[in-house]
């Protein structure tokens, strides 16, 4: 993992915040490619420092960017600078936003700095970090961000850096993890449906093409796996390729933040073809799956594959009710992808598939 600590400057005046970012920052060095940016790093004027802390992000690709902040406008246009270019942020305010504090100066300085960026950065970052369970309530009661994380100070609850390590890289992979599909690549996309695709048939008649595993990252993998309820079909297909998988994680136990679900549109159609298949097959009801994000589960893709292609039942038939319930070119689409992924053959679909 590869982390960038962002920190404007060293607080001299304030030696606990100083020692509670040097603690954070030795924390994910130890087992972590870890790099610290300060605003002399970055040289002044917006457009300067967006434009050198762009080409950091090119040069070191970071997993995670760490910015230590509040009130700061570069802070602020660096959060923005990594979120918009595809980079997981978080922001550990360190007590700045205590009412306390809030209370300062408030609409001469807080609100306007409210209004231009300080609320923008707190609401869109993957995750705030807080001091103390007192300051996570604080940040709570604001209503500006749900995803919010203590990482206690050491001298508050004499915690050591190998506490503080577990905690901080756990918020990390968190992060990660919630997020997957934004980082999963083509090659692990493949592998997976390839091992699906040998899975589904019931005997060893598919060709077994050799699968490259090399740079592939299996947590993903297996997350994707089970958050599409494949599981059992990903196991089955490596088997049956001759691939060793790695020690499989209890992803259902895994730390992940709620993900806001998208809207799915093909909900309706799915149903509309499930009641279709029932016609024609009596008995067979696919269970309709949605990703935590709320998308149709590869699992319900399968299901319907499986049950279009080993099950006799009277096409003719089929292709009426499809047309009947209005789901023709929804039915097309699917049969495509089904052609296109598991090698459904043109003679078993009820009607021809559209790309």
């Amino acid at each position: 993992m590869r982390i960038i600590h962002y920190i404007p400057r060293t607080d001299t005046a304030n030696t606990s915040v100083t020692e509670y970012v040097n603690c954070l920052v030795r924390s994910t060095a130890r087992v972590a490619e870890t790099y610290v940016i300060t605003q002399k790093d970055l040289g002044s004027g917006a457009i300067m420092v967006r434009s050198r802390f762009l080409r950091k992000l090119k040069e070191l690709q970071p997993d995670i960017v760490h910015v230590h902040a509040a009130w700061d406008s570069t802070a602020a246009l660096i959060e923005h600078a990594a979120r918009t270019h595809g980079y997981y942020t978080i922001v550990s305010v360190h007590g700045a936003l205590a009412p306390e504090v809030m209370e300062l100066a408030f609409f001469k300085h807080k609100l306007p700095r409210i209004i231009g960026y300080e609320f923008q950065m707190v609401r869109n970052c993957s995750a705030v970090v807080a001091v103390s369970e007192d300051d996570a309530k604080q940040v709570k009661q604001l209503g500006w961000k749900k995803r919010i994380i203590t990482i206690p100070h050491p001298s508050l609850k004499l915690t050591n850096d190998d506490e503080t390590q577990e905690l901080i890289m756990s918020i990390y992979r968190q992060v990660l993890d919630t997020n997957y599909m934004a980082r999963i690549t083509d090659d692990e996309i493949k592998f997976i449906q390839e091992c699906v695709r040998m899975a589904l048939w019931p005997d060893d008649t598919q060709d077994k093409t050799e699968i490259k595993t090399e740079g592939l990252s299996f947590r993903r993998i297996y997350i994707y796996a089970h958050d599409n309820v494949i599981t059992d079909l990903l196991m089955n297909g490596a088997q049956k390729l001759g691939i060793q998988m790695p020690t499989r994680p209890d992803v259902s136990a895994m730390p992940r933040f709620k993900v806001k679900q998208k809207h799915n549109t093909d909900i309706n159609s799915y149903q509309k073809l499930n009641d279709a298949i029932s016609a024609v097959i009596p008995g067979t009801k696919i269970e309709i799956g949605r990703t935590p994000a709320g998308a149709t589960t590869y699992r319900t893709l399968c299901d319907v594959f499986q049950t279009l292609r080993f099950n006799d039942y009277d096409e003719d038939q089929f292709a009426e009710i499809i047309k009947k319930k209005g789901i023709g070119k929804f039915t097309a689409r699917l049969l495509y992808q089904m052609q296109q992924l598991f090698g459904l053959e043109l003679g078993y679909m009820p009607i021809l598939p559209k790309k």
